[in-house]
Order: C-alpha cells, then sequence, then structure tokens
C-alpha cells in the first residue's frame, strides 16, 4: 500500500512543470533597447536551480503535491519583447509565448511555467523576484511565472534559495484554487503573512512567527510548508479553523 504522506502516493495531487531558461535579452523597454546574454556559469546555475524545484515542493508539502513531470531546458532563442506591467517590464506570457510554445507541446501538457532570463541591471526591468500570471488561456492554461536570473551568485549561500521559485509557483497555485471556490479564510493570501505562525504544536519553529523565521534564516520555508500542508496558524483576533491546503482540499482540482 503507498504510504499517504509520500509524494509517489496515487491520492497526492499531481503538477507538470517546465522549467525555461531563456540566455539572453534583445528587446525594447519604452524608448531604449535592452540588452544582456547570460554567460555559461549563469545559465548552468540557472538550470541546476530549476532542477531543485520540483523536489522543495514535494518536500515542503510532505506528500501533498507529487510534481510528475518536471522538464527543464533553454530556449531558443532570446527574449525580443517585454510588457509594462505594474511598475516595470517584464517578460509577460505573450513576450514568452515564442520561447514557451516549443516545449509546452499540446495544450494541457503542462500546468506550470517557470522562466529565468537575463535583466539589464536597472530597476525598471527588475522591480520586484518576480511576476506571476495564473492559467493563462494563450499558452494552453498554463500559469507562467517570469523571474529576472541575476541572484545566482548567492544561492550557495542561501539557507532555502529554492524558496522563491516556490512562492512565485505558489502564485499559480493560488489562481486555480481561487478559481476552484477557496476564499481568503481557508487559504490565506501568500502575501498575508504578517503576525502569522504555525498551528503546528511540534514544529521546531513554533515559538517564532513567519516573518521573524525569516529575518533570522533568510527563508520562508516555514510558511510555504503550512500553506501546502493546512496548518497555517490564525492571525490575533481570528477564529481557530483550518487554513491552507489540506490533502482533500488540494484534490479539489482534478488530477492530470
Amino acid at each position: 500500500m503507498a504510504d499517504p504522506m509520500s509524494p509517489d502516493s496515487d491520492t497526492a495531487s499531481r503538477w507538470r512543470l517546465l522549467g525555461l531558461v531563456v540566455p539572453a535579452l534583445d528587446a525594447r523597454a519604452g524608448w531604449s533597447r535592452r540588452r544582456r546574454v547570460m554567460g555559461d556559469a549563469e545559465v548552468e546555475a540557472d538550470l541546476a536551480m530549476l532542477k531543485r524545484v520540483p523536489a522543495a515542493i514535494e518536500a515542503w508539502s510532505e506528500g501533498n503535491v507529487r510534481v510528475s513531470r518536471a522538464d527543464v531546458v533553454v530556449a531558443d532563442g532570446p527574449l525580443r519583447s517585454l510588457a509594462r506591467v505594474g511598475g516595470g517590464w517584464w517578460a509577460d506570457p505573450d513576450a514568452l509565448a515564442p520561447l514557451l510554445e516549443p516545449h509546452l507541446g499540446r495544450p494541457g501538457d503542462f500546468d506550470s511555467a517557470i522562466v529565468l532570463y537575463p535583466a539589464d541591471g536597472t530597476h525598471e526591468l527588475a522591480p520586484a523576484w518576480g511576476y506571476t500570471w495564473g492559467e493563462v488561456r494563450s499558452v494552453g492554461g498554463t500559469g507562467v511565472s517570469s523571474i529576472v536570473s541575476g541572484d545566482w551568485p548567492r544561492w550557495g549561500s542561501l539557507a532555502d534559495p529554492e524558496h522563491g521559485f516556490v512562492h512565485e509557483w505558489l502564485h499559480q497555485v493560488e489562481s486555480v484554487y481561487r478559481r476552484l471556490g477557496l476564499g481568503e479564510d481557508d487559504l490565506p493570501g501568500l502575501h498575508d503573512v504578517a503576525d502569522r505562525r504555525t498551528a503546528r504544536a511540534d514544529a521546531p519553529d513554533r515559538t517564532e512567527t513567519y516573518v521573524q523565521f525569516e529575518r533570522r534564516t533568510g527563508s520562508w520555508r516555514p510558511w510555504y510548508r503550512d500553506l501546502m500542508t493546512g496548518t497555517v496558524g490564525p492571525k490575533a483576533g481570528e477564529a481557530p479553523r483550518v487554513r491552507g491546503l489540506t490533502r482533500e482540499r488540494w484534490l479539489r482540482r482534478p488530477n492530470p
């Protein structure tokens, strides 16, 4: 009999992930053209990191999620366009579509895509860690997360360098379960972390809020773990209830 906490269990929520590294930028942002080409070391570091993300998702979800397919590839060409999004310029799904489509296969073959691409070092091309679009119809319903490559020299010194990638993937997850009817009382927003701590009585981090843990370690791992296991604690004044994605809640989305 399969272990119900194993990511190989038939009862796990199955997700298929495409990781794409775009090695060059040659695109206009406003009135100027921006260019940068990654070196070999950066490309290899980006590929290696994207290959680590599925294991982090499975481990931190404690078997609630199984990444049943994970392809990590290099794009066939440079990023040729950027879109004005919020306060900056991003590789949005329309800009990425020509690079994603050769690897996505048929519509519905992948649930998630995480893309790493180079910027030019200016704030307007990297105003935040990443930007995510959930269930993008133009690429077959795949969620798309754009992340600017640049932090890769620091990854070796971080406690959980995968956590930023898991964060963007969880934005994709959040959009799916909002559509399926899970409100913020049941699944707190990914940024609704202030004044929260774990509901686990036996967790080593139970005496700290998630924010205190991140300030001490640089990692949001307990926050993502609890969101993926239904063990998020209440804020001051909130009534006790199950918060986060329990196994039953994960399975509200039919497995592919």
